[in-house]
This record gives C-alpha cells, sequence and structure tokens, in this order.
C-alpha cells in the first residue's frame, strides 16, 4: 500500500469514528480530575459507555458499566457492592464494584438482553431499581446528578439518614 493510500484509509477511518453529538459530549465530561490516571477508578459517576463503546478499540467496549455511591447526595462510593443484573430471559450476571465504587461488563462477559433489573447488595441490604434499564448500559445515561426533573439523580444504596431506598 502506498503512501497516499494509507493517509486515505486513515482520513475515512477517522472521519467514520467522528460522531460530532458523542465528542460534544465527551468533551463536556472535562479532563481527568488531578493527579487521576485513565483506568478502572477514573470517572465515577460518569457515562463509562460515553468513551467506552468499542468505537475504536481503546478505550475497551463496556457492556454495562456504572458506579454506586453510598448516599444520595454524597460521593462516598460503595466500595464491594454486589450490582445483580437480570436479563429479560432470567439470566445475568453479579459484578463487584471497586473502591472507586465503579464496576464495569465487557461484551466478552455479559451481553446485556434488555430490559434488565438491578438489584444492588451491600452491607447485608439490598436495593432494588424499581424500574428496568431499555437499552442504556451505562447507569449514569440516566443516573446523573444533580438529582431533578430530569435525572434521578446518582446510584445510592443508603439514604442521607442511614435508612434503605424504598
Amino acid at each position: 500500500m502506498n503512501r497516499a493510500t494509507r493517509v486515505l484509509c486513515c482520513a475515512v477511518l477517522s472521519l467514520a469514528a467522528c460522531d460530532p453529538v458523542v465528542d460534544d459530549a465527551v468533551t463536556a465530561l472535562g479532563g481527568e480530575p488531578a493527579g487521576e490516571h485513565p483506568g478502572p477508578m477514573h470517572r465515577p459517576g460518569q457515562p463509562c459507555l460515553l468513551c467506552h463503546d468499542g468505537a475504536l478499540g481503546d478505550p475497551p467496549a463496556f457492556s454495562v458499566a456504572g458506579t454506586v455511591f453510598q448516599q444520595p447526595t454524597g460521593v462516598e462510593a460503595a466500595q464491594g457492592a454486589t450490582v445483580e443484573l437480570r436479563n429479560a430471559d432470567g439470566s445475568g450476571y453479579e459484578v463487584v464494584t471497586n473502591r472507586a465504587g465503579n464496576f464495569y461488563l465487557t461484551p466478552d462477559h455479559f451481553e446485556p438482553h434488555y430490559p434488565l433489573e438491578v438489584k444492588v447488595h451491600w452491607q447485608d441490604e439490598i436495593t432494588t431499581m424499581h424500574t428496568t434499564i431499555g437499552r442504556e448500559g451505562s447507569c449514569a445515561g440516566c443516573h446523573s446528578d444533580p438529582a431533578g426533573r430530569d435525572s434521578p439523580g446518582h446510584v445510592y444504596v443508603r439514604l442521607d439518614d442511614g435508612g434503605v431506598p424504598p
């Protein structure tokens, strides 16, 4: 392959990977916080699949990913929480959150068959999501901060008063 052909191929591939809406959404997330590097602990509470969509192969694709916090108004991670995902056909997968409260599954581990049901097990308590997930593998696709008319807020396992969500 000559140089001109390689340049043309690269240009076509880069144009195919460009999506101005996605690019704008990624830009809106901002850079990495000071001292944080890309990896399993980064960007808790942000929509993981925005970047981890598999479009370019790096970062790797996730099928389902998110962050679990302890309380609705705090940002302390629910480390060690087990997130139980149940497919429409009843099959499922469980994954444990890391010290940032993050969890993620790649398509080779779990390929969701929507709608999904979700439960989070943490410190002998179970929090059940009352609605199903219809098509979005990023928890923060719906559960973004701040809580309000357009979002229930981030995923959490305890109320601010220490009680369990209804």
